[in-house]
């Protein structure tokens, strides 16, 4: 279609080149992340973690922790796919035992709120991170300088994940 509607065969070339690169790179990264999460589960880094955990982090400060930990995951490696790869396999295994050991009353509702706070806070990371390929994106497309775009964005979604936070551990603390 572009061709016929006159773009030259070059640039049709050159961007379809460029797009490549960009899925390459997402590509890569989730393919990473699922092989961080492969090697976890091999080495028995979600048992172990349970084990760990399970009767001593009280039940209610378990959405805040998940929640935190994957705001920094996700920062840090720019991908909230990723973090889900290497959240998941640890978080939900972790919030049924608690569930289990300490007896909540409601543990299907607690596991909804602990699936939520890993989603939460790979969201935040991703939408706040300067390397995130989506905040680079909206960066570009915009013509706006991507450390600004970053700083408008940490503002109004730290008091997003703030309230969120509050709200589930509320919840979690009433009703589970």
């Amino acid at each position: 279609i572009a061709l016929i509607k006159g773009m030259s065969l070059n640039d049709l070339i050159d961007g379809f080149g460029t797009g490549l690169k960009g899925v390459v790179l997402a590509s890569v990264i989730l393919m990473l992340a699922v092989i961080i999460g492969s090697i976890s589960k091999q080495i028995g880094g979600g048992l172990y973690l349970v084990s760990l955990l399970a009767e001593q982090l009280p039940y209610w400060l378990v959405p805040l922790t998940l929640q935190l930990i994957t705001m920094i995951i996700a920062f840090s490696t720019g991908t909230s796919w990723g973090t889900y790869a290497i959240a998941f396999p640890l978080a939900m295994p972790l919030a049924w035992e608690i569930s289990q050991v300490q007896g909540l009353a409601n543990p299907e509702l607690y596991l909804m709120v602990c699936f939520a706070t890993v989603l939460n806070g790979s969201i935040y990371g991703d939408q706040c991170s300067p390397i995130s390929d989506t905040t680079v994106l909206s960066a570009m497309t915009t013509g706006c300088d991507l450390m600004d775009h970053v700083k408008s964005q940490i503002v109004p979604a730290s008091l997003a994940a703030a309230m969120a936070a509050i709200l589930w551990t509320a919840l979690v603390y009433f009703f589970v």
